[in-house]
């Protein structure tokens, strides 16, 4: 691109060479462990381009808002760099994705504060390391869920939701088979079933800080229709590495839109099995393990199936 706006989606941190994924980035800004004015340079061949991370302060995100690095200028990156100028590329091999559960634990740490002695070398002597490392297909890592919707719209963007796959709690399924809406979904046979279930939602805050999500259309239960609940308390949310971001995503959603919002969870549904009167919930025990978004994106879900194809 004559502007120099190449995606792209892994750097180094500027100084000392830690290798670091557009999406950690964005994390480690909301946990206020990046500035959010921090350099990068490309990890290409010989090259030390300087980058930036774009969309690094926007809480929401969407197919046009998400992060990535990108350099000034085309010409800032060097003749070897296959980053910008994509030489000696051959097909990409399709590796799934991989959902983590949990993060390990020294996930949320600032990049290093001073350069390793290894890491000061010039882009000549690292570029043998970085070809290699640029040119091995490399499977996706993903901890919030939040990123595997971004890549579910993608995927539904390219009509192959069908052949994409994520490997998630020690499966590995498709996106299509994931991902599932709730309407009129008879409950009863679905509460061993942990999938990605999404839907439209009211969102509202609660007088002790945390919020309530109520889903919009019910699952079925013999000739009872049931609206799913979610409650995140203030607890769980001020023990979230990355609560700036929830609590600027969900607070926005309620000043924006009324609470109006699309939800996906990544859970069980739950019923209480001798209650006077059935209800459906799911239980949130790791907030990366749901997103929530505004209703702009209903176009962009508008003709995805709401159930695997058998």
């Amino acid at each position: 691109m004559p502007d120099g706006h190449v995606s792209i989606e892994e750097a180094f941190t500027a100084g000392h060479d830690e290798r670091i994924t557009a999406e950690r980035a964005y994390e480690l800004h909301w946990a206020d462990l990046l500035d959010r004015d921090a350099r990068f340079t490309c990890v290409g061949s010989g090259c030390s381009a300087p980058l930036i991370c774009a969309c690094l302060d926007k809480p929401e995100q969407n197919l046009r808002i998400r992060p990535y690095f990108r350099s000034y200028r085309l010409e800032d990156h060097a003749d070897t760099c296959e980053v910008a100028h994509g030489r000696g590329e051959s097909k990409a091999e399709k590796r799934p994705d991989v959902f983590e559960a949990e993060r390990p634990a020294d996930h949320f740490r600032a990049p290093a504060a001073t350069p390793r002695a290894d890491a000061v070398a010039s882009p000549a002597q690292r570029a043998v390391a970085s070809a290699s490392a640029v040119s091995r297909p490399r499977a996706s890592h993903y901890y919030r869920l939040s990123s595997l919707v971004q890549k579910f719209l993608e995927h539904r963007r390219d009509k192959d939701l069908d052949e994409a796959t994520v490997e998630i709690g020690g499966e590995t399924q498709t996106y299509e088979a994931l991902f599932r809406n709730v309407y009129r979904q008879k409950v009863a046979d679905l509460l061993g079933t942990r999938a990605v279930w999404w839907g439209t939602a009211s969102l509202r805050a609660t007088k002790e800080g945390g919020y309530y999500l109520r889903f919009s259309r019910p699952f079925r239960h013999d000739d009872a229709e049931l609206r799913p609940t979610i409650t995140l308390t203030a607890k769980e949310i001020d023990a979230y590495p990355v609560r700036r971001l929830l609590r600027a995503r969900l607070d926005k959603l309620i000043a924006e839109s009324d609470g109006y919002c699309v939800v996906f969870v990544w859970a069980k549904p739950w019923m209480p099995k001798d209650a006077e009167k059935p209800f459906v919930r799911f239980y949130v025990n790791n907030l990366d393990h749901i997103d929530v978004r505004g209703p702009e994106i209903l176009e962009e879900l508008r003709n995805t199936s709401r159930v695997a194809s058998p």
